[in-house]
């Protein structure tokens, strides 16, 4: 991990690799023999709460087709947490970090194994920040992501970040949150990245179908909105651009009327199955 951190450009959002900072363009998975080859569709938005700079951070990376072919597409999303601005240097930092760094890890290791070395070197850089700042209030993150390669998906997970998954008609949540179970401690992280010097990641992985979708959501979307409105919005439009703003533009009406102050940010991947 670098040193320090540039400085952040203003803006809502930001699309690591991408060339624009607007919709990412479809990226056709590598097919896997006698596999189905499939395509991403990409949607996002995101919007800080009144008064605050944006602590949510998250990167959609759009390498060329040989670093596809070979390791798949890395699309992730990070909450930053900091009474002192810190959080969104942490967010950033730790998704640049997994979103570019991953095509440089070496080709034998599994997704899972290039994820675990680089979020423990993320978590070991943010460690080391907050012990040289002593007087700050220090600056730890969550992060979910997801590599999409060839006809599997790989998952990893620290936080109160989420991933979904809608497949015909049925929403599933495939993340745990780390927090605590008491209701009165329901918004403390238990795990977070920067949070510990030993940080226990959560990885799984699974099949990729035509049709699925899948939702990256802080929790300014997901717990302001409940799941029964991520599902109708994910199902009302098949946009994935359209049904990320949807979700972001909902929470925030939602925050305002009740005095909400939670950044809000979703990621909507929609997979499409490609002809021969």
């Amino acid at each position: 991990m670098p040193a320090s951190v540039p400085p952040v450009a203003p803006g809502p959002t930001r699309v690591v690799g991408a060339a624009v900072l607007g919709r990412p363009e479809p990226v056709r998975l590598a097919q896997r023999v006698g596999g189905a080859c499939f395509e991403l569709n990409f949607g996002h938005a995101s919007a800080a709460a009144a008064g605050k700079q944006n602590e949510d951070f998250f990167g959609i990376a759009a390498p060329d087709a040989q670093a596809i072919a070979e390791r798949g597409v890395v699309v992730a999303l990070s909450d930053g947490v900091s009474g002192d601005g810190g959080g969104r240097v942490a967010s950033e930092a730790t998704v640049r970090c997994l979103t570019q760094d991953y095509y440089g890890t070496w080709s034998p290791w599994s997704p899972a194994r290039a994820l675990d070395r680089l979020l423990r070197a993320s978590n070991d850089w943010l460690v080391s920040e907050n012990l040289r700042r002593p007087d700050g209030e220090g600056a730890v993150c969550t992060l979910s992501a997801v590599v999409f390669d060839g006809d599997r998906i790989h998952l990893a997970h620290v936080g109160d970040t989420r991933i979904y998954r809608l497949r015909d008609r049925s929403l599933q949540q495939l993340t745990t949150d780390h927090t605590w179970p008491r209701r009165d401690m329901r918004h403390v992280l238990r795990r977070a990245v920067g949070l510990d010097t030993h940080l226990i990641v959560e990885y799984a992985d699974g099949d990729l179908r035509d049709g699925d979708v899948f939702l990256l959501a802080s929790d300014g979307v997901w717990e302001v909105l409940g799941d029964d409105f991520l599902r109708e919005s994910l199902m009302r439009l098949p946009d994935p651009h359209g049904a990320a703003r949807d979700l972001v533009d909902a929470s925030m009406q939602h925050q305002q009327r009740y005095m909400g102050r939670n950044d809000a940010t979703a990621v909507v991947v929609r997979v499409a199955t490609l002809s021969a």
